[in-house]
């Protein structure tokens, strides 16, 4: 044969291998022993070619036979070395004996006891035998060796068990880290294992409680707590951010995360109440929150972003039930500006909150003159951009078109994306609806109509908008119009209302630029004001399958996702 004489030639592990198919396959089982007794003797120290006698037994129909041989070489195994252990488990589980497998590998453990128990390997065996609880033991047995394992047994569980849907097996894991962890509450590798599964199952409310009593147990500084908390907090979990907050501030002002948890804190209490439905006592209450922060703190160079947002607060908030609140927004601002030491990215940002305000009080020209300051000193800096950008909506409002356009082309290279979208977008639809005779009466007026809403005058802006429909009817406004009138009835508190004139767009304006960003807009609604969890992962999946060009993909997969309850970093 072809194959005989290689392997009298070369004796090679791979023309072995082909040889010994060869006489599988034609049946000449006498030889086929023969080779591999032979082969077997020829490589002592490679214990997987003693499997391959036996193999030829079972295909020659000797079963007995068979298994005296392979409880031989179970038997012979306590004299192998780790890695001849693991040659005949490989062996036997690629011929699919995997009882034989599992044989040899216990056999290994009594022999080689805690210096190599052969976990993974008996896991794995389990896993594809359906023995899922047993896999799961095993796995977790490691871990009482070192919990340098702990990576690894959490990608193997995470792969085999799969957290995203519920299943016993949760439960399974579940019940073993609990029993573990009662029986060793001084081992943290189980309850940190604890954690990671309740993470995992989006159940961050348990995880910190968890994280909570090991801080507690440890006497530990919060890091933990803070950690968890700010995972909360990007993945939607306000109520949660806000407790972990609170514990680590409940530490005193002498923990080393006092004022980060503070802060944390106000930023959980901010999001929390802004995207959902509020009402004034929601608001009273937020901003109770930033003053008693302030008051403890103080109205400092140090704290100058806790008053930039409590001056947002106040004044696009807080005012639709006093319009004092502008003023005092404003004045907060002005104070903070005044204090010295203020470094320069934080002047900026002061600036740019109280030329917005200025543009909600009208004094849109003051407000300019701010913005210009900003984009003067950052004018390679993205917040520079940002203050030419609101400048030129400024000139927008006032009608001076060409002036906004020409500073619109300019931030068209911004190296930030949505800057420059924003910019492209604007400058777009100046032009398309100056006209070719230049007539600017529409844009004129849907300008002046913007500057209404941007100031909250949203009863005067839905008169505006039904004067430009029924003065210029046909136009290319159209659905700006809708859009804006959408985004009225949402400032309003009219949701229902908002979600539907949003998705009157993409059925009458199909091919308008606008549809992505009303399909986004409506599907937020449904998500956080009419809580409707299955209209808002419909709506987000439309923009991931029909706009995947879309500016919006990124928040619709990360809004999608939290929706089906994956975790988000």
């Amino acid at each position: 044969m072809y194959y005989e004489k290689l392997y009298e030639e070369s004796g090679s592990d791979q023309i072995y291998e082909y040889f010994l198919n060869s006489l599988l396959a034609t049946e000449n089982f006498k030889d086929a022993e023969k080779l591999a007794e032979q082969h077997a003797k020829a490589h002592p120290q490679a214990w997987r070619y003693k499997v391959d006698a036996g193999r030829v037994m079972l295909r020659a129909g000797d079963d007995s036979k068979a298994d005296k041989h392979f409880d031989r070489i179970i038997k012979d195994l306590s004299r192998a070395s780790v890695n001849q252990i693991l040659d005949v488990g490989k062996a036997f589980s690629e011929v699919n004996e995997t009882q034989l497998a599992l044989e040899t590998y216990y056999a290994g453990r009594k022999q080689m006891g805690d210096s190599y128990p052969f976990n993974f390997q008996i896991a794995q065996l389990l896993g594809e035998e359906g023995d899922v609880e047993g896999m799961i033991v095993e796995y977790l047995d490691v871990l009482k060796l070192s919990n340098g394992y702990i990576k690894s047994v959490q990608n193997t569980l995470n792969r085999v068990i799969g957290f995203e849907e519920e299943n016993k097996y949760n439960d399974v894991l579940q019940n073993e880290l609990l029993k573990r962890i009662q029986k060793s509450p001084d081992e943290e590798t189980y309850a940190e294992m604890l954690i990671w599964m309740y993470m995992k199952q989006n159940k961050f409310d348990a995880a910190l409680a968890q994280v909570i009593a090991l801080d507690k147990r440890n006497k530990e500084d919060g890091e933990r707590v803070m950690e968890l908390s700010d995972l909360a907090f990007n993945n939607f979990k306000y109520r949660v951010a806000v407790d972990g907050y609170s514990y680590a501030k409940s530490k005193g002002p002498r923990s080393y995360y006092y004022i980060e948890s503070i802060t944390g804190l106000l930023r959980s209490y901010k999001a929390r109440v802004t995207d959902s439905r509020y009402d004034e006592e929601s608001i009273q209450e937020l901003v109770g929150e930033y003053i008693n922060a302030l008051d403890e703190l103080g109205y400092n160079v140090s704290t100058s972003k806790l008053i930039n947002d409590l001056a947002y607060i106040k004044a696009f908030y807080e005012s639709k039930y006093r319009n004092e609140a502008v003023v005092e927004a404003a004045q907060l601002l002005v104070d903070a500006l005044a204090k010295p030491g203020l470094s320069a990215i934080d002047e900026a940002n002061l600036k740019i909150q109280l030329a917005d305000i200025y543009v909600l009080s009208s004094d849109i020209w003051d407000a300019s003159l701010l913005y210009g300051q900003v984009e003067k000193k950052f004018k390679y800096d993205e917040i520079g951009h940002q203050a030419k950008l609101k400048n030129a909506l400024v000139f927008y409002y006032a009608g001076d078109f060409r002036w906004s356009q020409a500073q619109l082309n300019v931030l068209k290279g911004s190296t930030s994306k949505l800057i420059s979208n924003d910019a492209v977008e604007l400058s777009a639809f100046i032009t398309e609806n100056i006209g070719i005779d230049s007539n600017l009466e529409a844009l004129s007026a849907f300008s002046k109509m913007e500057m209404m809403v941007a100031q909250h005058k949203y009863d005067s802006a839905l008169i505006s908008l039904d004067s430009i429909e029924a003065q210029f009817p046909g136009h290319e406004l159209g659905d700006n119009i809708l859009f804006k009138r959408a985004d009225i009835f949402f400032e309003q508190g009219e949701y229902a209302l908002a979600a539907e004139t949003y998705m009157k767009i993409p059925e009458d304006y199909s091919f308008g630029v606008l549809v992505d960003n009303a399909i986004k807009s409506a599907a937020k609604i449904y998500e956080l004001q009419l809580l409707d969890t299955e209209k808002a992962m419909a709506l987000y999946e439309i923009i991931l399958t029909d706009h995947s060009g879309s500016l919006f993909v990124i928040e619709a997969r990360k809004r999608f996702r939290k929706l089906r309850g994956d975790q988000l970093q």
